[in-house]
């Protein structure tokens, strides 16, 4: 499923967006990886590389850390073998991201990008309204596939709520596309 500029739920919120689509640049934002000494402009991320970022809802929630995160880092060889960087990214902060990526493994692996103040998920236009249970807007579980910082795929979760990762089957299919393009 492709991502629809103006979809709910930000409709919902009333919030504005930009609606990033695919051939645009990654946004000129600020994100976080371990702490946050450690800024990562987020349009500099994939200048000169290839793979994908994933969004989560949040860290440590039972869905993103019992199925998201490891369903990615058991493709996390094919991604090196494609030559493919693999980043999540949540509106966490970058210490809550610094332990998830300690506590799952994924160090050296993924890159766990903390959206502190949501700037790139409302970029994306992927905020979700969490307040009831998570205290704040999250983001919407979807995936890029980025290509020398350029959105070539946007895959959206269509079940905001589910558990079941399916986007890591569909972004290989793409990258393997991207790959015979190289």
């Amino acid at each position: 499923m492709s991502h629809q500029c103006g979809s709910p739920p930000s409709d919902l919120l009333g919030a504005s967006t930009i609606c990033l689509q695919v051939g645009d640049p990654l946004p000129d934002v600020v994100l976080y990886e371990g702490s946050a000494d450690n800024p990562v402009k987020a349009n500099e991320l994939y200048r000169g590389k290839r793979g994908v970022l994933f969004a989560v809802v949040g860290a440590f929630t039972p869905g993103c850390t019992n199925t998201h995160i490891p369903d990615y880092l058991a493709l996390y060889d094919k991604f090196k073998e494609e030559d493919c960087m693999i980043s999540c990214i949540s509106v966490n902060d970058p210490y809550v991201m610094g332990a998830w990526a300690k506590s799952t493994n994924a160090e050296g692996k993924i890159h766990m990008l903390a959206d502190p103040r949501g700037e790139f998920t409302r970029a994306m236009d992927m905020e979700l309204d969490c307040k009831k249970i998570l205290g704040t807007n999250r983001s919407q579980k979807y995936s890029l596939v980025v290509e020398d910082g350029i959105i070539q795929s946007i895959n959206v979760d269509p079940d905001h709520t589910g558990l079941a990762c399916l986007l890591c089957i569909r972004t290989m299919k793409n990258l393997s596309a991207l790959g015979e393009k190289t």
